[in-house]
């Protein structure tokens, strides 16, 4: 038996979308009413248009699938599931000073607040690997004298950035019974120069250490580069190597403490895994020779019977995910002012809450053909996503003429973007929107990073790295505590942990 929201009901293991005027109810929510779980996620279908008049010119019709991932108690450490996590940390000679100790201070910070439940191992890399503490719960050890450890660390030789990676992943790789959430935190603040020490070498060594084996699921890697001289790219490939990793870049050696914290913050509300969207025509549409278009992400994959799986990673409570696609529009509608089955969506996700699968809940969304050539007003929420898509491909275009040494041009691109969007926004009446008003501050600082050839080599070029991977999987992965603050993705859990760590390291 499920309870639904309002206007939906279950059928067979599915859910019927009917309309409704109530945004709180926006969201299909399917809870075990016996057990009274929540479930980790919901899914949302919306189209630009509620209404299509079936003489207007439109032949295509975007639709935005939104999926939300559940919130989680404030401070209630059981409700979380427990988590893995190894620190792999660059000690070569660069990290020498103040870089080191904030380092130390907080990953003392980090140990100081994991629980018992959780496991935790430290690995070292200069020109040799080390295991400072191997991968163990919490709760069995003295977490003083890891913290003594700690305390000793420091600088030695080059960096041995494969070797620490490879330890780290086997560390993580030797736990036995291993929680369902595990990632590695790397931290390193120079470009690879012993051992493995070519991108792609790196990269490959990555995939083969930290995917899934017979035994165990994938492990994440959130990678951290520090100040200047780090290779932006080679960290952001190492951290896509599986799902749910990240690249942060830490410009100011204070904002270490905040980066970790961010990123401790997801780690430590993860909600679901493994998650994937099936989006197809429902068959009466078909019917009609409604058939997908394309879908606008790059991890979707087309399927035999037309329809596309996309997988979209893990989600950290209150995390949402916006999939675009667009179909076509049929004419063979027999009358007007019919609403009919448009297309289909489910969701299937490991719950690492309630720690089981959840597989098949899927929504219907109808669409109305009116009579005439009217069209209903544009959906907000599905044109602000459309700038989000077209802002992380604009991004990656600015990327490539940088490279070029064609700052000029990229500049001179930059401000017409922006000139636009202003105007955009003004036009639907969102220019204060925070997420507007989030890809503006995102525009200028680019800009700003454009300004040189040696700032954009220190800056703008590791700037526009973490901020287009974040527009692009909507999530906060900055390493400045006031950024995320007020950062659009960065939940509460994230804000709450970057302010912790924060703050804790200024005391």
């Amino acid at each position: 038996m499920f309870r639904m929201s309002s206007y939906s009901k279950a059928k067979r293991g599915t859910t019927e979308e009917y309309p409704s005027t109530n945004e709180s109810e926006d969201f299909v929510e399917v809870m075990q009413v016996e057990n009274d779980e929540e479930e980790a996620l919901s899914i949302k279908v919306t189209p630009r248009h509620e209404s299509i008049g079936i003489d207007s010119p439109h032949q295509t019709l975007d639709f935005c699938t939104t999926v939300k991932a559940r919130s989680l108690p404030e401070d209630d450490d059981n409700a979380r599931a427990p988590v893995d996590i190894v620190v792999a940390l660059d000690i070569s000679g660069s990290m020498q000073g103040r870089k080191l100790d904030l380092c130390k201070e907080t990953i003392s910070l980090l140990i100081r607040e994991l629980s018992p439940q959780d496991r935790f191992g430290l690995i070292t890399f200069g020109s040799d690997t080390n295991i400072v503490f191997p991968a163990r719960k919490l709760g069995v050890v003295d977490k003083e004298s890891i913290l003594a450890k700690v305390r000793r660390l420091s600088t030695c030789g080059c960096t041995n950035l494969s070797g620490g990676i490879g330890l780290a992943a086997q560390e993580m790789q030797a736990v036995e019974l291993p929680h369902e959430v595990r990632t590695i935190f790397l931290l390193t603040d120079g470009r690879a120069n012993v051992g493995v020490s070519s991108k792609n070498g790196i990269v490959s060594l990555a995939k083969g250490c930290l995917g899934s084996s017979k035994k165990n699921r994938p492990i994440s890697i959130h990678c951290f580069g520090y100040g200047a001289d780090h290779d932006e790219e080679m960290l952001r490939d190492i951290s896509q190597a599986t799902e749910g990793g990240t690249y942060c870049f830490v410009e100011q050696d204070s904002d270490v403490a905040s980066a970790f914290g961010n990123a401790l913050g997801g780690v430590l509300s993860v909600v679901a895994q493994n998650v994937s969207v099936t989006i197809n025509i429902a068959n009466e549409a078909k019917e009609h020779g409604i058939s997908i278009n394309h879908v606008k992400h790059d991890k979707a994959t087309k399927q035999s019977d037309g329809s596309y799986l996309v997988k979209i990673g893990d989600f950290y409570a209150e995390e949402s995910r916006d999939i675009l696609f667009q179909t076509t529009l049929s004419s063979q509608w027999e009358e007007a002012n019919t609403t009919l089955p448009h297309v289909t969506v489910s969701v299937s996700y490991l719950d690492t809450i309630n720690k089981k699968l959840v597989s098949g809940h899927q929504i219907t969304k109808c669409t109305e053909r009116s009579a005439g050539n009217e069209v209903s007003d544009t959906n907000k929420h599905v044109a602000l996503q459309s700038i989000r898509v077209n802002m992380v491909e604009f991004v990656s275009m600015v990327e490539k003429i940088a490279q070029n040494n064609k700052l000029d041009e990229a500049r001179t691109i930059v401000v017409e973007y922006i000139k636009n969007l202003e105007v955009e926004a003004e036009k639907m009446d969102e220019s204060g929107n925070p997420l507007i008003v989030q890809f503006l501050a995102e525009l200028n600082n680019i800009l700003s990073g454009l300004a040189s050839t040696n700032q954009y080599r220190s800056y703008g070029s590791k700037y526009m790295n973490m901020q287009r991977a974040s527009n692009k999987i909507q999530r906060c992965v900055n390493g400045d505590g006031n950024v995320v603050a007020s950062n659009v993705y960065a939940s509460s859990k994230k804000k709450k942990w970057s302010m912790k760590l924060s703050n804790a390291q200024t005391k």
